[in-house]
């Protein structure tokens, strides 16, 4: 049989990979492109074409960084933002303005100042911060004992939707921004799988965007809610393929249970989402018979805004399509891009028993990696585009061991962070837990893309679980943090 039956998925939210290990040890006997690597930290000037002064002050990379930033929204991650931050200027690299990381500062003064008053050191400073391995266990646990790369990078200069339609389709049709309600045409991984009779499920909280590719059958073996994830593993009822989608909003269960937002999308507490990775880990852990059989892929979909200090190179243009898309209506204006270049850093590990313990993965690779890997894996017959086809393929990490790992030689359970010092959030002026708290614009968007795509008002508030009364946008209410440092 072959070694690996069941490649899964989990993308999480809008972390760069200096922001999540730029601070961290490698395991032994490995090399590590972090922050801890530089002759000296890097920083970034609020304007960086200007000279260094009280009224222009740098911000200096450091850490620890909040579990969550103060700002209702968190860092810039447009397309125009990126630009600023990878080339201080929003219309993107060129011979006057390089590619040097010199940006993120700027940017997110820049949103702030358009957004909310609060435009002090402290707030801009937080998007140059990051986190120290104690803050979040469980990814840095698996980094410890697995494989972590250090050069995966996200697709696309931009949000969550385009880099998300690249793990799904190898492309997100010439679209450099969100929009949850457009739907594609693009041929799909999971239709790849469904070509040789091999099986693929999706499990999800709330929100996912499978609903934007019609052609996929929304079967209920397809599509199954997250709480079936630990008995779908403990009785070996595991597709060949799994894609793992986080709890976007904040809510809460039938029974009045909070339930929190665990993808990681500033602003919410970065501990939750750790949690999820464990919960993900202990639960293959638990089937001993599944896990030796099974390889987890665990990425961000984007930077989200935070600093990184590796430049993005070039990447080809997955199909021909540019941005804007003709048919793509938005009500402002789209800038053009050739998808030429790749995105930025993200965090990534890839977790088996057939992965040796606290390895370092130096090669570049992708989002659309994982097609090509499970393409080559599983003898698809991919590639899909163009770039699926130029990413590389990292299943030779899977054959270089003669046997899996025994199980007393890899972790039973992840460490977990301590919950007691839950984020406290103020909504125009009144404290709220933080089950309660709107809606931010992401996931407002993304909802009222569900909706629109669903059939049946009962069924989009069935499938989605948001509050029975919708609360007040964000964008219309005064939103802090506070405890968060």
């Amino acid at each position: 049989m072959p070694r690996i039956n069941h490649f899964i998925v989990l993308l999480l939210e809008n972390r760069a990979f200096d922001h999540m290990f730029g601070f961290a040890t490698p395991p032994a006997g490995e090399t590590l492109e972090n922050l801890l690597t530089l002759r000296s930290l890097p920083a970034n000037l609020l304007d960086p074409a200007q000279p260094d002064s009280e009224k222009n002050p740098s911000f200096l990379v450091s850490e620890p960084a909040p579990f969550a930033v103060h700002d209702k929204e968190g860092p810039p991650h447009s397309f125009n933002a990126m630009n600023i931050q990878i080339s201080n200027d929003s219309n993107g690299p060129s011979a006057a303005s390089p590619v040097l990381n010199n940006g993120f500062a700027r940017a997110y003064a820049n949103d702030l100042s358009r957004r909310t008053r609060n435009v002090d050191h402290d707030h801009i400073a937080e998007v140059m911060q990051c986190f120290s391995p104690e803050q979040l266990p469980a990814i840095n646990q698996l980094a410890q004992e697995f494989c972590l790369c250090d050069q995966w990078h996200c697709e696309v200069h931009g949000p969550t939707m385009p880099n998300r339609m690249f793990m799904h389709a190898a492309t997100s049709e010439g679209y450099v921004h969100n929009d949850f309600k457009r739907p594609f045409t693009s041929k799909t991984v999971y239709e790849l799988f469904q070509e040789k009779n091999l099986t693929w499920a999706v499990y999800f909280h709330d929100l996912h965007d499978l609903l934007q590719f019609p052609k996929l059958a929304q079967t209920p073996d397809h599509f199954r809610r997250f709480d079936r994830w630990a008995s779908d593993v403990a009785a070996g009822n595991l597709p060949n393929y799994t894609f793992l989608f986080p709890r976007f909003p904040n809510a809460r269960s039938e029974n009045g249970a909070a339930l929190q937002a665990n993808s990681q999308h500033a602003p919410e507490d970065a501990r939750f989402a750790d949690h999820l990775i464990a919960d993900v880990y202990d639960a293959l852990a638990a089937n001993s018979d599944l896990f030796q059989q099974s390889a987890l892929v665990v990425t961000y979909d984007e930077h989200g805004g935070f600093y990184d200090h590796v430049l993005p190179g070039a990447a080809p243009n997955p199909d021909g399509q540019n941005s804007p898309n003709p048919n793509d209506h938005a009500r402002f204006k789209l800038p053009f891009f050739a998808f030429d270049r790749i995105g930025l850093r993200v965090p990534a590990l890839i977790v088996s028993p057939w992965i040796a313990k606290g390895i370092v993965e130096h090669r570049r690779l992708q989002h659309t990696s994982v097609i090509k890997t499970v393409t080559e894996m599983f003898g698809l017959n991919g590639p899909l585009i163009r770039r699926d086809e130029s990413a590389k393929s990292f299943a030779d990490l899977f054959a270089k061991a003669s046997q899996p790992r025994p199980l007393e030689d890899m972790p039973k359970t992840l460490n977990r962070a301590s919950m007691e010092d839950t984020i406290e959030s103020v909504v125009a002026g009144v404290p709220v837990q933080p089950a309660d708290e709107p809606l931010d614009s992401l996931t407002e968007d993304w909802a009222m893309g569900m909706l629109s795509l669903l059939q049946g008002g009962w069924r989009a508030r069935n499938q989605l679980r948001l509050h029975k009364e919708r609360p007040q946008p964000l964008s219309r209410v005064r939103y802090e943090r506070r405890g968060f440092r």
